[in-house]
């Protein structure tokens, strides 16, 4: 696992293979344990350990409801289809986990940055979801160092502000010649 937390990863990983291989331990409590995992590993996106731990799970824990509900939010994110991601969520409480959000407007900040170079301020907003007030909007731009003007917001590289010069060079035609020659 390439994660923030390669350990847990790693351990986490451990306990799908662990259910994969021995399915008798499966138990309700178990299955909870798979979706927490899940949600866990979608919050390392870009990261590939949703890939990883999906991989591990047996064909009854795929076609477990809140499983497919996890991969049909995966999938939303990873097809950048965020305002809908953020619709979907509301309807689950395991998206309520700690971070969860934090993590999700981290990836979508990431896929911004990728993407635009300037993006307008209230397209920004639909995508980064609901929050509590204008300020909280502010702080994510802050954090990602993003320069916020007016109705649209700078997401590129300063060194990509730079404004190019047109310089021209005037030289002599007598210079030119003999660089020009065919010999």
């Amino acid at each position: 696992s390439s994660g923030i937390n390669a350990e847990y990863g790693d351990a986490n990983l451990n306990i799908l293979k662990l259910y994969q291989f021995s399915p008798d331990l499966i138990t309700r409590s178990s299955i909870d344990n798979v979706h927490l995992v899940l949600t866990k590993a979608l919050m390392q996106l870009p990261n590939s350990d949703y890939v990883y731990c999906r991989a591990q799970l047996s064909q009854d824990m795929i076609d477990d409801n809140l499983t497919k509900k996890i991969d049909d939010v995966a999938t939303l994110l990873e097809t950048c289809q965020f305002p809908e991601f953020w619709n979907v969520i509301q309807e689950e409480k395991i998206f309520e986990m700690t971070g969860f959000v934090e993590a999700a407007r981290r990836f979508i900040c990431h896929v911004v940055r990728l993407t635009y170079k300037n993006i307008e301020e209230e397209f920004l907003m639909q995508l980064l979801g609901p929050m509590e007030d204008k300020s909280e909007f502010m702080d994510i731009v802050a954090e990602n160092n993003w320069d916020h003007n007016g109705d649209s917001v700078f997401v590129g590289h300063k060194e990509e502000m730079v404004e190019q010069k047109e310089i021209i060079e005037k030289m002599p035609i007598e210079v030119v010649t003999p660089i020009l020659a065919i010999r």
